[in-house]
């Protein structure tokens, strides 16, 4: 049998996450070519087959033959007898098992799964997704009980946006480019911008989401690890060991100086508790106390039920000296590079020239270049799925990177004041121009 021959056990198989993303990505790339070496796809659920068959079988024929139906209750111990009798028939294969479930069974399936694993010698790796843990405390715990039965490079920590190609082109741009990398740092850049609106509202996942709200649901992961791929120092090796050991040194060195809650009008109703004070918007004001980035404020702002969907981060650069903007009798505005994730993926940039028609002396107008990012892929989770199959970390979430992470927002988990309330559909919330705004600088959106 050959070594690389791999099955995919998908734990809550017929879920949300499993129907919307995770099937459909492992079809697409099963029609293009990249899993030649899968031998099956274990979908394993409490729901009936039926519901399974409405998941897999409108996706594509062939990879449909490879995918099976188990029926399976995490916390039954039974239910791991029948998996080790399924297990006994692919001696030699690399198994992988993706816990696309509820965070309040990681536990337990984590406990039975190890239990069961020390039957068994093929190498095997484990997908844990987001939230990993509820604050600093259960985090590490969930890390220990991981590390009683894997090993670090066998456990795969998800976070989806670093699938996002334009995330990964940050990256790029800095390390490919020396005209990028020089400005790259606090002697040229007033603040960077980091932001995730979304237009939808908590869209069914009501009882979930009032336990954990935007800091826990966004600020804790996608938004900081937005941020560490922004600040990170160049990596000593291109490596997954020496990239993640550079996001754990920049978030070892960011602080939250600043957090402004928010709830859209409605919610509390919506969730089907009046009292609940959870966040469903934040600003946030991040410090990265370091030498390239002393003094250069990032600004965080996420939230839901707003007016567009917009994802991206915007590096902006200083004002020009004073002296010249005498002679032009103007202020120029400020030059940005602006990576958007949503609703495009693409690169801006905005600098300021001379008008057409203008004198010599005139005042800039600005201008701007686009860069559409070209992609083999439509969902992060096909990049992140064929890097869990090639064994590949550089995207997924070491251990002591996120107990850093909930390090940094740990103080802001129990609020003092409730949310300010502002209205579905609104651009922004009054409250979040203020926010940054008192500090004479401006949204970028």
């Amino acid at each position: 049998m050959n070594k690389k021959t791999f099955s995919l056990f998908i734990f809550g198989g017929t879920g949300d996450l499993a129907k919307r993303k995770l099937f459909p990505s492992l079809a697409r790339l099963y029609q293009k070519g990249y899993l030649g070496e899968l031998h099956k796809v274990y979908s394993l659920a409490r729901s009936k087959r039926e519901d399974w068959e409405r998941v897999v079988c409108q996706l594509d024929e062939n990879f449909g033959k490879l995918c099976n139906f188990v029926p399976f209750d995490v916390t039954d111990p039974k239910s791991y007898v029948e998996l080790g009798k399924l297990l006994e028939e692919l001696k030699g294969q690399e198994l992988i098992f993706f816990l696309s479930i509820s965070p309040y069974l990681f536990e337990d399936t984590i406990r039975n799964l190890g239990k069961l694993l020390r039957n068994y010698t093929n190498p095997r790796k484990i997908v844990v997704e987001k939230p990993f843990g509820f604050d600093l405390h259960s985090a590490q715990k969930l890390n220990d009980l991981l590390y009683r039965y894997f090993i670090e490079e066998e456990i795969y920590r998800i976070d989806h946006y670093l699938g996002k190609d334009t995330v990964q082109n940050i990256f790029s741009l800095r390390f490919s480019n020396i005209i990028f990398e020089g400005i790259w740092n606090k002697n040229f850049i007033d603040h960077v911008q980091i932001v995730a609106l979304e237009k939808v509202g908590v869209e069914g996942r009501g009882e979930f989401y009032d336990k954990v709200g935007a800091i826990r649901d966004m600020l804790q992961n996608h938004m900081l690890q937005m941020l560490s791929f922004t600040a990170m120092e160049p990596p000593a090796q291109m490596s997954e060991k020496f990239i993640r050991d550079e996001k754990v040194k920049v978030l070892r060195n960011t602080r939250i100086e600043r957090l402004l809650r928010g709830q859209y009008e409605g919610y509390a109703k919506e969730v089907g508790r009046e009292s609940s004070t959870t966040e469903t918007f934040l600003c946030a004001e991040v410090w990265v106390d370091n030498f390239r980035w002393k003094g250069v404020p990032f600004y965080i702002m996420t939230g839901k039920a707003l007016e567009d969907k917009l994802t991206q981060i915007t590096v902006v650069f200083k004002e020009v000296p004073h002296s010249f903007t005498r002679l032009l009798d103007c202020q120029p505005l400020q030059n940005r590079i602006s990576f958007q994730m949503a609703p495009q993926s693409k690169l801006t940039i905005t600098f300021e020239l001379r008008p057409p028609s203008g004198r010599f002396m005139s005042c800039p107008v600005e201008t701007s270049m686009e860069y559409l990012f070209p992609s083999e892929f439509e969902e992060a989770y096909e990049v992140l799925l064929l890097d869990l199959i090639e064994g590949d970390q550089s995207l997924f979430i070491r251990g002591d990177e996120i107990e850093a992470l909930w390090e940094v927002v740990q103080p802001f988990l129990k609020a003092e004041e409730d949310p300010f309330l502002y209205s579905r559909g609104v651009k922004v919330p009054q409250e979040a121009l203020e926010f940054i705004q008192a500090e004479g600088r401006a949204w970028f959106l």
